[in-house]
């Protein structure tokens, strides 16, 4: 079993836990529960595009890491990028997580194996250098019943033979698990009572089963099952606030997940009855 606490004194645990993983020399997988690796989708990003990289993880059975909205404990991974001059690092592009947990606590985050990409831009007009000079200091904790911080201080290596196609291949499937935009003719509103939102989507018909992942956290009840109900014009969500939700919010932000896998990106306007 693992010990739930109140968010701000469990975010406060999670950040002393990385503050004292930062102190610490990298960890072996076999300590971490994790393999991290630092990958890039080509050799040289074309003229006046990105080059793509992203830290590949590798999980042992049964352990996670976490989403950029981790839930009701941990933290997401986090970087700081050591670049050649000439190149920014851009955000990292969060693939669909799933739901962690049960019972009173909830979380969100990736089991198996994920790929966290990052674009880094060029400066210049020629585009990124082709076999740029690239490191990263990676923290993060990785949790099964209990949870591991960890750190890493990655380069960016090549892959076997120079043959860039394995890593292409993933950095390809990994767009296919981003969110998407919600589709053209579907229509979003969100209203608020004292308990509940209630997310209404029209346009969206034939869907069997959908769900709400928070992009921010307090917003709502993470361990809260979702009342789902269609209808002819589309479908309702009924989600339970958090109670450390104080004040209303004018905008609810976070992934509508289908029973399909598909995910797409929600920003809906919050009208209060």
């Amino acid at each position: 079993m693992r010990l739930v606490v109140s968010r701000p004194v469990e975010f406060l645990l999670s950040w002393v836990m990385l503050l004292f993983a930062s102190r610490l020399p990298a960890q072996a997988p076999s300590e971490t529960h994790a393999k991290v690796e630092l990958i890039s989708e080509q050799n040289m990003a074309p003229p006046g595009k990105p080059l793509w990289v992203g830290l590949l993880f590798h999980l042992d059975p049964d352990w996670h890491i976490y989403w950029q909205n981790p839930g009701d404990s941990g933290e997401p991974p986090k970087i700081q990028w050591r670049l050649p001059a000439g190149l920014v690092a851009g955000g990292i592009h969060w693939p669909t997580p799933i739901r962690l947990g049960s019972g009173t606590v909830a979380d969100y985050g990736y089991e198996g194996q994920v790929l966290l990409m990052t674009p880094l831009e060029s400066s210049g007009k020629a585009g990124a250098p082709s076999n740029p000079h690239i490191e990263a200091d990676v923290r993060y904790i990785v949790c099964r019943e209990l949870c591991v911080p960890a750190t890493a201080h990655l380069k960016l290596t090549t892959p076997q033979g120079r043959d860039f196609a394995p890593w292409r291949a993933l950095f390809q499937q990994t767009r296919q698990q981003l969110p998407k935009p919600l589709p053209r003719g579907w229509k979003i509103s969100v209203e608020s009572n004292n308990t509940q939102f209630v997310i209404s989507v029209w346009g969206a018909t034939g869907i069997k089963g959908a769900s709400f992942f928070p992009l921010e956290p307090n917003r709502v009840e993470n361990s809260t099952a979702q009342d789902f109900a269609s209808n002819r014009r589309g479908f309702r969500l009924t989600v339970k606030k958090s109670d450390q939700l104080l004040k209303p919010i004018s905008t609810l932000r976070g992934l509508l997940v289908l029973n399909s896998g598909s995910a797409y990106e929600v920003a809906a306007p919050v009208v209060s009855r």
